[in-house]
């Protein structure tokens, strides 16, 4: 049986500041509605939801079952499986260096790291974070590496795709290449340097990776309190059944990372506020980067840059939809939606956003 806990601005039993308009109870009330039907229409067992406006938590909601098997109700410290969307707090981590100095966008990778091919000379850090760098797809080579070193040989014997800088190709080449970047620069490995930089800055105790290891049929990964399990519906037999994604550590800064919605709509709250970067380091993020013959990127760093009505509009997806970040950076008006659905491919953080901004056009 599914619960359905329902936590919204005047609805909600978490509520950041007094109810003060008709206007914000029938929001809510449209945003709950809109949510509960797609949880039905979609099959999702859990799902959780923030509104962030200018630093402020406006809301934040969790419904339904996040363990089945156990009856598990879910909560807001109930951490969902990020696929994707890490790359959103690992672009944040890598601004951060940018920031400080360590780090330069325009810079060649071999400013950075050592003994890689001469047809990569001309592949700077931008070309990695905006998935630009012609790196071939190492996700879809299907093999497996055990450590990034031996992901990025690998690369290293593929000639590129492109020369780098000529095409967006959203591909699994470019992160790996980045891990060891940062692990270079930062001088600590992926996962410290993450904790360090960004996740105790916050204070995300409900964020982290499980580890997850292959060797042959046996599966190895360390115990994450308080993780959704994921679900995929079979509609032919009607019913929900278990589903496991590996990500294996050397695509750790890409994707893996589990979170809360607590943890995530505090790492909103801090970008708001200029805590962990500052208004100069934060556009970085969502500035669409060019590609060498002067057209821009759909992606900054990490982010996705598009519009929402006439303004612009960045975030990013994973899953296809275990999680979707939408984010108006003009106005810092941000959803979080996280769901331990696998199948589902709507992406409800724009319907959410719409009904938070334009309520009387739906």
């Amino acid at each position: 049986m599914t619960h359905l806990k329902t936590i919204f601005l005047s609805i909600s039993l978490l509520i950041t500041g007094l109810v003060k308009s008709q206007d914000i109870v029938e929001r809510a009330t449209k945003i709950d509605s809109f949510l509960t039907a797609q949880i039905k229409e979609h099959h999702i067992p859990a799902l959780s939801v923030a509104i962030i406006d200018n630093g402020e938590i406006k809301c934040m909601g969790s419904y339904g079952t996040a363990n089945l098997e156990f009856d598990v109700d879910n909560t807001e410290q109930t951490s969902f499986q990020l696929a994707s969307v890490t790359k959103l707090l690992s672009a944040t981590a890598i601004a951060m260096l940018i920031q400080e100095g360590k780090l330069d966008l325009d810079k060649e990778v071999t400013s950075y790291v050592d003994d890689l091919p001469k047809e990569w000379d001309d592949m700077r850090i931008k070309d990695l974070v905006a998935h630009q760098s012609g790196i071939v797809d190492l996700l879809a080579l299907k093999k497996e590496f055990n450590t990034v070193d031996e992901a990025l040989e690998v690369a290293k014997s593929n000639p590129l795709d492109f020369e780098p800088g000529t095409k967006t190709v959203y591909a699994g080449g470019d992160y790996a290449l980045m891990m060891k970047v940062i692990e270079k620069v930062s001088g600590m490995p992926f996962q410290q340097f993450i904790s360090k930089y960004l996740l105790e800055k916050v204070g995300m105790p409900h964020t982290g990776y499980n580890n997850m290891e292959q060797d042959f049929i046996y599966r190895t990964y360390d115990p994450m309190p308080n993780a959704a399990t994921t679900y995929v519906w079979d509609n032919d037999q009607q019913k929900q059944r278990g589903f496991s994604m590996l990500f294996p550590k050397w695509t750790y800064p890409a994707g893996g990372m589990f979170s809360s919605i607590e943890d995530m709509a505090n790492w909103i709250v801090a970008l708001d506020k200029n805590t962990l970067l500052s208004e100069k380091y934060q556009k970085l993020l969502w500035t669409p980067i060019k590609l060498r013959d002067g057209n821009t990127s759909p992606f900054g760093i990490g982010w996705i840059v598009d519009r929402f009505g006439d303004v612009t509009a960045t975030g990013h997806s994973g899953g296809p939809a275990l999680a979707d970040v939408m984010r108006l950076p003009e106005s810092k008006i941000t959803v979080i939606v996280l769901t331990n659905q696998i199948s589902l491919r709507p992406f409800l953080t724009s319907g959410v956003l719409k009904l938070y901004v334009q309520p009387n056009n739906n």
